[in-house]
């Protein structure tokens, strides 16, 4: 348990050849919905620089509830339904309980 009360997970998706432009596109996509979400505060999606059909994405919750909350929601069993087309076989998932984090407020990406 991290000493925030926390939750957060990290996953690996292994995309079909080819397919890693298009995973990236759906997750943009749903990163665009999470106001629909308010206990998700963090999702992050990147391309692996060393491997063209890996994607990992970061995910931070309030609580365990919000946790719940992201699995029922409809945003989720939609994107579910997207990807499984796009991907060689099940995400890998490894929660994790966030004990530090922050944002430097002078660096902004163009």
């Amino acid at each position: 348990m991290s000493e925030t009360g926390q939750f957060g997970a990290v996953l690996q998706l292994h995309a079909k050849p080819g397919q890693r432009d298009e995973l990236l596109r759906i997750l943009g996509h749903y990163a665009d919905t999470l106001d629909g979400e308010p206990g998700t505060t963090l999702f992050t999606a990147a391309a692996d620089a060393a491997d063209v059909d890996l994607v990992w994405v970061w995910e931070e919750f309030v609580d365990e509830a919000a946790v719940r909350d992201h699995f029922a929601h409809d945003f989720f069993r939609a994107l579910q339904l997207e990807l499984a087309d796009l991907l060689t076989g099940p995400a890998a998932v490894r929660p994790l309980a966030p004990v530090v984090r922050r944002t430097n407020p002078g660096v902004t990406a163009e």
